[in-house]
């Protein structure tokens, strides 16, 4: 599903990078706007966003891929990890459009085969602005979308086909 949907973006987006995460078990939808801690247990959630600051132990595998315009493809290119060992207070100023200014962002969950739930986040940066949206979806005769935010149902389930 994943590849699915990764493909929808960019077919409909162009972007010249993409960033595929890949994280250990599921998350929520409080990731979604999640900036950081400050004075070590506060929570911030800002309307600029930031990278999301998962622990990078929690991070299986990060893949970035940059668009060739001779080409026309992605290539897969080694760059920085998004999601670096810090103090929670430093990812406060860490903004997603610094990283790119035409990315599509995708976070998915994993170890969905032995548990019941899977969670999947995008962030889109285009020159418009960054649009972000989240999606979890639970196992009942296969996999069915559960909560959405920042999408609709209809858009979601229209890139999945």
């Amino acid at each position: 599903m994943v590849s699915q949907l990764l493909s929808s973006l960019i077919r409909l987006n162009q972007p010249a990078e993409v960033y595929v995460v890949n994280i250990d078990h599921w998350f929520d939808h409080k990731w979604q706007y999640f900036s950081g801690k400050t004075l070590g247990a506060l929570g911030v959630w800002k309307s600029r966003l930031t990278i999301p600051p998962f622990d990078p132990g929690r991070v299986i595998r990060e893949i970035h891929f940059r668009l060739h315009s001779a080409t026309n493809s992605y290539r897969e290119e080694t760059r920085k990890p998004l999601h670096i060992d810090q103090w929670s207070v430093r990812n406060l100023n860490r903004y997603i459009n610094d990283v790119s200014n035409s990315a599509v962002f995708i976070w998915y969950s994993s170890n969905t085969e032995k548990g019941d739930r899977a969670s999947l986040m995008v962030y889109v940066v285009n020159s418009e602005g960054v649009f972000p949206w989240y999606a979890s979806l639970v196992k009942r005769d296969g996999w069915q979308l559960n909560k959405v935010r920042g999408i609709s149902r209809a858009q979601l389930e229209a890139m999945r086909n």
